[in-house]
């Protein structure tokens, strides 16, 4: 018996060489025919051989169907395929502006295996200048386009020769006059060639804009300078016709004026992409079609737009099951949805939510013990399709997207072995955006009814002595738990460059929450409701609040290195709240205080135990809250190996601490002092590793205290002290998903 032999002229291994400016691993993303060799198999000659084998036929002539899985061949020697790498490879670097690499193919014969190494010379690469010149044929073409230059190019002086950002130019001119009535203008129109007269070494490339392009033949029926308006919009429904036994799809043309008032243009209006892609969202966010079609008709100065909808089903209904594992012990929760359509309205839809769970946590005294706890969670909420506010103000909404208003109501019950708890909220919400970027919410009612009840058992009673006892430690835990309303009116901004993943990349985002807490008490003299006081009877006190609370999170993300693979990520989070109502002795409803440390936090304190200020606290048991907060975090992320995904690490710094507002009390340990504060900035700082799985991502963070401000200024310096046991300074676990900020 002959062993199997590799055919001769195998591959066995593909490098590259000289690459120093672009990564290995974006020119093989882009190279197809670089990562094809047989290094990573471990049996090629059995993957060759079955590979061989599959192909044969038994004494049936019927293949062997178990090796059909054996598809791929070993790589051989091609020099037709080395030659169009070789291609692929000058036009990848000169598309990324490197105008004059060289290359050199080597191939090599070592233990009867071939190895094929590229190996480039990429030389200088080539930056814009912006000493660009404008060629136009038509004179409000060519205003609009030195304006454009000025104030919204995205080729900026000094930035890489990219032939994705000379495409990503011309899209971006293309949109920029569709939005102006040049309904076919298009990327063709636009021709944008490299000038080599000022810089003839072309190290700094300055560019020629000619409108129309060299090639570019404009027809009179489809002409790119022809400024449109638009014409009467037709809306074409197609929905399921049930009354019939066929059930047949039924198309019909409606006028509904509410859908019409979801749409951002209007008939004499300028041509506006932007306009066209806003409506289609409105549409989309009413949840009422499954598709959504716009066509244009035109004539000589109009386009005539029809809108052909599918229609949803009036009623869905969706289920889910799942669960959580919490030291062993499993959380099981059941999820129900469901929707109705066209309740009072054309646009509208009514949605019921219910969750019933059980939950595994610790015990509050005993945090040794674990318990399953029940949690169930009711809600019903009216969407509608715009924002029902007062005429006067229609216009400003055309510029609008996805606008929404919400009006709903919740009932949250939780059952513990110290306490059940029951919360009853009423709420209305305005949403809407401005731009794919900017998000805003707007709630004029958020009414929330609380209370706990107690059972007759010790543990309920060991629970309420130990609230009495961080009462007496300055803890207002206790006030979470009595009955109380909470109202507030609260605004929300949201603005973020980048669309949050798992990948790298240049960004920002910032994050605006104002809200003003029991606003309507202000008109009441005694500052209270009645009807609420007597919906509880006299056993327990009532708590309303008063109070004012803003806070900002902003953050920074820049991509570092020759290639772009590392990143600087920064945060500052700041916030206060000040309680202005005298009646509960300026104290706020616990979840509104500001809690600081754990894994999104300062990690090098477990969550919610670090401060106020340079309070020491005897236990870590107890959560610390603050009426301010000021925190920040940088972190240098960077790449290490690929193995089953990415494996990333991170060099991290965080610092920050909460305060509590002196109204009067004394200068107790914890309240906020101008001139104190920054002695007392917690600072923590560590390392991390992190899985990337795509999907994903898995985080371990190691953190360790720099500067604890519990402790005398001689001593905060702690960091040497670092251990990973149970010492002075041990070493914080913390495992997350995702990234930290």
């Amino acid at each position: 018996m002959t062993s199997y032999q590799l055919p001769s002229n195998t591959v066995h291994k593909i490098s590259l060489k000289g690459n120093k400016l672009l990564s290995t691993e974006d020119i093989k993303a882009n190279i197809s025919g670089l990562k094809e060799s047989n290094k990573s198999f471990l049996f090629i000659r059995l993957n060759s051989y079955l590979n061989r084998k599959r192909f044969k036929k038994d004494s049936l002539g019927i293949k062997q169907s178990s090796l059909q899985f054996f598809k791929r061949a070993p790589s051989l020697v091609d020099t037709n395929e080395i030659a169009n790498i070789q291609g692929n490879l000058l036009t990848f670097y000169r598309k990324n502006g490197f105008l004059r690499p060289q290359l050199t193919v080597q191939i090599s014969n070592k233990n009867e295996k071939k190895s094929i190494e590229y190996k480039i010379s990429e030389g200088q690469q080539s930056v814009f200048s912006t000493q660009d010149s404008l060629i136009v044929d038509n004179p409000q073409i060519a205003t609009s386009l030195a304006s454009y230059m000025e104030t919204k190019s995205l080729i900026k002086k000094g930035n890489a020769l990219s032939i994705n950002l000379i495409n990503q130019q011309k899209d971006a001119l293309t949109n920029y006059f569709r939005n102006k009535g040049y309904f076919y203008f298009n990327p063709e129109v636009i021709g944008i060639h490299l000038n080599d007269l000022k810089d003839t070494t072309l190290s700094k490339v300055n560019l020629v804009y000619k409108i129309p392009a060299l090639n570019y033949v404009n027809s009179e029926s489809r002409r790119y300078d022809q400024v449109f308006r638009f014409g009467t919009l037709k809306i074409d429904e197609t929905s399921l016709n049930q009354a019939d036994e066929s059930s047949t799809w039924v198309k019909k043309s409606i006028n509904s004026n509410q859908l019409k008032r979801i749409i951002n243009f209007k008939e004499g209006d300028l041509y506006s992409l932007e306009k066209v892609n806003q409506s289609l969202l409105n549409i989309y966010a009413t949840d009422q079609f499954k598709t959504v079609n716009l066509t244009f008709d035109t004539s000589a100065t109009k386009v005539y737009p029809k809108i052909e909808l599918v229609k949803n089903n009036k009623y869905t209904f969706s289920s889910e099951v799942g669960g959580s594992v919490f030291r062993g012990i499993p959380g099981p929760f059941i999820s129900n949805s469901f929707k109705i359509r066209q309740v009072f309205s054309y646009l509208d839809y009514l949605d019921f939510t219910g969750r019933i769970g059980f939950e595994a946590q610790t015990g509050f005294i005993n945090t040794e013990t674990t318990r399953k706890n029940l949690e169930f969670n009711l809600s019903s909420t009216l969407n509608l399709p715009s924002l029902f506010i007062p005429k006067k103000f229609d216009r400003w909404k055309t510029n609008l997207t996805a606008s929404q208003t919400q009006v709903g109501l919740g009932f949250d019950y939780i059952d513990r072995p110290e306490y059940s708890r029951t919360n009853l909220r009423l709420f209305q919400r305005y949403n809407w955006r401005k731009s794919t970027n900017k998000y805003f919410q707007l709630s004029l009612v958020d009414l929330n009814l609380l209370n706990t009840n107690y059972p007759s058992t010790p543990t309920s009673t060991a629970f309420i002595d130990y609230l009495e006892e961080l009462r007496l430690q300055g803890n207002n835990l206790y006030r979470s738990f009595n009955p109380s309303f909470v109202s507030s009116i609260n605004f929300q901004y949201n603005y973020r460059s980048f669309i949050p993943t798992n990948i790298l990349n240049n960004g920002q985002s910032l994050l605006i929450n104002l809200e003003s807490g029991g606003t309507s008490l202000n008109l009441l003299q005694n500052k209270k409701l009645a009807f609420i006081e007597n919906m509880f009877g006299q056993n327990q006190e009532i708590l309303f609040y008063r109070y004012l609370r803003m806070n900002f999170d902003y953050r920074k993300y820049r991509m570092l290195g020759k290639r772009l693979k590392s990143q600087l990520a920064f945060k500052l989070n700041a916030g206060i709240a000040y309680a202005y109502g005298t009646e509960n002795n300026f104290e706020l409803p616990y979840e509104k205080n500001f809690f600081i440390g754990g894994p999104s936090s300062i990690r090098a304190w477990k969550p919610r135990r670090l401060g106020p200020g340079g309070y020491n606290a005897s236990s870590n048991l107890i959560e610390q809250p603050g009426s301010m907060i000021i925190e920040s975090s940088i972190e240098y992320r960077f790449p290490i190996i690929q193995f089953l995904g990415k494996i990333n690490g991170a060099l991290f710094i965080d610092a920050g601490n909460i305060w509590n507002i002196n109204h009067g009390q004394g200068n107790n340990v914890g309240y906020f002092n101008v001139n104190t504060f920054l002695n007392e900035i917690a600072v923590g700082t560590g390392f991390g590793v992190r899985w990337d799985f795509d999907y994903f991502l898995l985080r371990l963070d190691l953190a360790s205290k720099a500067i604890n401000p519990a402790y005398t200024s001689k001593e905060k310096w702690v960091l040497p002290k670092t251990s990973f046991s149970s010492g002075e300074n041990p070493i914080e676990f913390n495992i997350g998903i995702g990234y930290p900020f």
